[in-house]
């Protein structure tokens, strides 16, 4: 399927990365990182425009290095093969 790349709406390049996001509510697993927002899927939908906070584990070389605390507002929410896609758009992160 061929994206239409006018209607693209992100402002900074998305990174491919595949760890876990810890919420509140449970786990899910990353699917690419930017320094706006982070895509992940979940077993469960999370309502749009709901604020999260979550936490993801910065690894190399199967090392933790950092624990990224993320909150944000749900932006994007989608069934797909793995369960939910969610696409979180940053208020606030730290290291």
């Amino acid at each position: 399927m061929e994206q239409d790349m006018s209607r693209e709406k992100r402002l900074t390049g998305r990174y491919p990365t595949f760890c876990t996001v810890e919420l509140d509510s449970g786990t899910g697993l990353t699917r690419n990182l930017s320094t706006t927002g982070v895509c992940f899927t979940t077993d469960q939908p999370i309502e749009r425009d709901n604020m999260l906070r979550c936490f993801i584990p910065m690894q190399k070389k199967g090392r933790n290095l950092t624990r990224l605390r993320c909150e944000g507002r749900v932006v994007r929410v989608q069934e797909s093969e793995d369960g939910w896609e969610i696409g979180l758009h940053f208020t606030t992160f730290e290291w």
